[in-house]
């Protein structure tokens, strides 16, 4: 069960532009990604010299993650309207996942 880490940039200008997309997609994304996992962290904001980041993760359940994927890519989509917007994601596998890809395991 690994994480998904998405990681969003844009220009400080466009912040209005990225909220409005945000809050028109975000109910249904949320919907639409609950049966694949949970959400940890549910879009940090901060603001940065390469312009303003936002970082989600989830917590995705077993089997889903092709799935999962596939729909944050697709969510994703939607700020491609806004100028010099630009994302990332990442798949992360928690330390016991990592531990058993060597043989091992966290003492109980």
């Amino acid at each position: 069960m690994p994480y998904i880490f998405t990681y969003n940039i844009f220009p400080p200008d466009q912040a209005e532009n990225i909220s409005k997309v945000y809050l028109k997609e975000i109910k249904e994304a949320r919907a639409a990604l609950r049966p694949l996992g949970k959400e940890v962290i549910p879009n940090a904001v901060k603001s940065t010299t390469e312009g303003m980041t936002v970082i989600g993760v989830w917590d995705v359940k077993e089997g889903k993650l092709e799935e999962a994927l596939a729909l944050n890519q697709k969510q994703l989509l939607a700020y491609h309207v806004i100028p010099g917007y630009k994302y990332k994601m990442e798949v992360r596998f928690k330390v016991t996942e990592a531990l058993e890809m060597l043989g091992m395991k966290i003492p109980e």
